[in-house]
């Protein structure tokens, strides 16, 4: 069967700061230093320099281990870097602290409310810079997708403290994670993180053509038909390499 791809300089500071020991807890000058790390991961990530901008997102981490996007930042970088195993793990990091900030019972309102306004902050900074990378269907969707991200979290900061939160896991990172998964050949998880997308945003026409490919792999040839037939229906352009092997298999 024929391969089908699935869409998907440091500056030394002299005494730099060292990162607060893990456990203890982060000041606003620790949260700062990692801003400052994580927004050069992002622009050696743009330039290519992958071990550079890992190493970057690695000391966001350092100096804030709760940064989600910091997490997500190195999982990206990782899968540039073939690294897929510890992508998985990047992803599935800030899958947690997500998750965490709208499981963890807080003292008052006002420290849960400032927990996701740090989230809506980091999700802005993701948005400005995947709007400043080449624009493609893939980067459009991921725009959207963490805007959609944000209207949930604004939604769970309106909800009175104790009530039920809305604890769907980012359509964006179980799109990710599924593409991680998909790379290291587990394609079980692969599927379900791309249902788990799915279940989050059902437009995520990408999710559907990968789920497309699982099926044909696995030799569900109609499930990768209607895969197909829902990606198009979303708006994503499927590679035509994948609908020609879909239709060589059915006449089989």
């Amino acid at each position: 069967m024929r391969t089908i791809a699935i869409a998907v300089i440091i500056t030394l500071a002299p005494l730099a700061a060292a990162p607060a020991a893990a456990g203890t807890p982060q000041t606003r000058a620790d949260r700062a230093r990692a801003a400052v790390h994580y927004q050069n991961g992002w622009k050696l990530y743009r330039g290519e320099a992958w071990d550079e901008a890992a190493r970057e997102f690695r000391r966001a981490i350092e100096f804030d281990e709760n940064y989600e996007l910091a997490h997500y930042g190195l999982g990206r970088t990782y899968m540039a870097l073939k690294r897929y195993v510890d992508a998985i793990q990047a992803y599935r990091a800030s899958r947690s602290l997500f998750l965490r900030a709208v499981s963890d019972q807080y003292n008052n309102q006002q420290e849960r409310r400032q927990r996701l306004q740090d989230q809506l902050r980091q999700i802005d900074e993701l948005i400005r810079e995947t709007e400043r990378g080449r624009q493609t269907a893939q980067s459009q969707n991921r725009v959207r997708q963490l805007q959609d991200q944000q209207s949930r979290i604004r939604q769970n900061m309106d909800r009175e403290l104790g009530a039920t939160l809305d604890t769907t896991v980012p359509a964006f990172l179980s799109l990710a994670l599924g593409s991680a998964h998909f790379r290291a050949e587990q394609f079980t998880e692969a599927e379900a993180e791309y249902k788990a997308c799915l279940e989050a945003d059902p437009r995520a026409g990408e999710a559907w053509s990968n789920l497309a490919v699982i099926y044909l792999v696995t030799n569900r040839i109609s499930e990768a038909e209607r895969a197909v037939a829902a990606a198009e229906k979303a708006g994503f352009a499927v590679n035509p390499g994948l609908k020609e092997e879909i239709a060589r298999r059915k006449k089989g």
